[in-house]
């Protein structure tokens, strides 16, 4: 019989954790699991579950930590409790810790063991606010978030590294000249990139200060930011492509279903984050062959490795940053090596069957122990 899994993500926008949800659920063995997706049932990502078809059950989680919303919690916890009896739940799988105290109190009513998912670097004190000391298994997607975990009272027993993987030979290395016309690019053109949602925790107004830099150096560079997030901090951006005069060398195209098209015509991804669990689009961008460079933070060094699939930065340095761009611009034999590099590195250590080999293993050890005590 199959196991019953019920997910859960509390919102309903695609950026990186709700990209490697979709990934896993993609791959999960529909013979031996069973999944459910409890989530908003507005915006993108439930339309892409529908698509893969995965089942979704409408739940609006109440932020855990704010005041105004503390009446909303009961409901919210009513409301899984229903859930998991409604689909015969066996396991649940939060996606990330933000809505994990919810479904906790609810699994826990049950009587269901409770995973959680860390894919963000982590302050301590939230391990404790977030309650991660209680769950039956932590899966951090990274060494460097496991440590904080550990180290801040979860049970090394309890919590566990599960990195972020991709599916390496569904990525195929090809520019794509189609879309370099359409943003009227020169063929030969350099473009530099991120692909990261518009939060203050990614750091993309350092990006732009190193492209005011860059562009002094080589003129006819071009930066694409692919993403969507915040509205305030969108404007905070645009203030300053405006008044460093980057218009004509940066383009926030917004939200892209297809990030590898991007992906494809950068020379180089940059990755300017202040605050990173893990990053799998460095994976996707080193699957593309692309030399990268990243600041060196949360667990960013355990998949770029610095010198040989591209060069690491200090966070919120531009200086440093616009240093390593130009390295990169102006030798292109190393930066081709360095993208050729990052693609056998994925390819070894990041295929997406070690990912789902060993979560499918963690939801059989779970069954087997039962709900622990």
């Amino acid at each position: 019989m199959a196991i019953h899994v019920l997910y859960i993500h509390g919102i309903s926008a695609i950026g990186g954790a709700e990209t490697e949800l979709l990934n896993i659920l993609h791959s999960l063995d529909r013979e031996k699991f069973l999944p459910y997706v409890a989530c908003p049932q507005t915006g993108p990502l439930v339309a892409e579950l529908h698509a893969i078809h995965i089942p979704t059950v409408d739940v609006v989680l109440p932020p855990w930590r704010k005041v105004k919303h503390v009446w909303k919690l009961p409901g919210g916890v009513f409301r899984l409790v229903q859930l998991l009896r409604a689909h015969r739940i066996d396991i649940v799988h939060v996606n990330d810790y933000w809505w994990g105290p919810i479904a906790w109190l609810a699994a826990n009513f049950c009587g269901i063991p409770c995973i959680v998912h860390i894919r963000q670097q982590i302050e301590p004190h939230r391990v404790r606010q977030y309650w991660l000391t209680k769950f039956d298994k932590v899966l951090a997607v990274s060494e460097s978030i496991r440590r904080v975990a550990v180290q801040s009272g979860v049970h090394s027993d309890r919590v566990e590294v599960l990195y972020s993987g991709i599916n390496c030979r569904a990525i195929k290395p090809k520019v794509s000249y189609e879309l370099k016309a359409k943003l009227r690019l020169e063929a030969d053109q350099p473009v530099i990139g991120t692909v990261a949602n518009l939060f203050e925790r990614k750091g993309h107004e350092y990006l732009l200060e190193a492209m005011v830099l860059v562009k002094k150096v080589v003129p006819n560079v071009q930066c694409i930011i692919v993403g969507e997030g915040d509205s305030q901090y969108r404007q905070k951006l645009e203030n300053i492509i405006r008044q460093k005069d980057l218009g004509q060398c940066v383009i926030l195209v917004g939200f892209q279903n297809d990030v590898f098209e991007f992906l494809s015509i950068f020379d180089i991804f940059v990755l300017p984050s202040i605050l990173e669990g893990f990053g799998i689009v460095l994976l996707e961008a080193m699957a593309m062959g692309k030399a990268i460079v990243a600041t060196r933070v949360g667990g960013t060094s355990e998949s770029v490795v610095n010198s040989e699939t591209g060069i690491l930065v200090s966070p919120g340095c531009s200086e440093t940053m616009a240093a390593a761009i130009l390295q990169l611009l102006q030798d292109p034999q190393r930066c081709k090596e360095m993208g050729m590099a990052g693609r056998r590195r994925v390819e070894t250590y990041f295929d997406f069957s070690r990912t789902m080999d060993r979560l499918e293993a963690v939801y059989g050890e779970l069954m087997q122990c039962g709900k622990s005590t």
